[in-house]
């Protein structure tokens, strides 16, 4: 199985993308080859979808690369340093990168990775997307939904 996972924050404005796009992929039925899952903000829920069965994952989120608001790109966990310092894991954790490298030491390989990051305009304590990220919200649903049909 092929999984979209949307990961981020409702109330938290541009942060929301992900799982906004993992929902409407979901209601619009664009999910037939592969499955469209809102991970919402508990990412030791991701490690689930690590497994033996697993064709393919990829990880949509909001996420400040340098690039111009709005702008996206596709990368995998390997080309990623995250800057979060954290005291090992919570079981409330917040850092893509640890519950990866956490579900990497239960499994002896992970499948394939990838993360589909949109760079935020505005990051606020509130519901909905910012007009530069919901302007260009077609395009995102189509490079994702392209990206796990190829």
């Amino acid at each position: 199985m092929r999984y979209l996972i949307g990961i981020g924050n409702y109330y938290g404005r541009d942060d929301s993308v992900g799982l906004r796009i993992a929902e409407h992929i979901g209601e619009a039925g664009l999910d037939r080859d592969f499955r469209a899952v809102d991970l919402g903000g508990n990412l030791l829920d991701l490690v689930h979808y690590l497994d033996a069965e697993s064709e393919a994952v990829l990880i949509v989120d909001s996420a400040r690369m340098g690039l111009a608001p709005s702008e996206f790109a596709f990368f995998t966990p390997e080309q990623v340093a995250t800057r979060k310092q954290l005291a090992g894991l919570s079981t409330h954790e917040g850092d893509l990168m640890k519950v990866l490298e956490f579900a990497a030491s239960l499994r002896d390989t992970l499948p394939p990775i990838t993360i589909l990051g949109i760079e935020p305009a505005e990051l606020a304590d509130e519901p909905g997307l910012s007009p530069q990220l919901e302007a260009r919200f077609a395009e995102y649903v189509a490079a994702a939904v392209g990206f796990l049909t190829r």
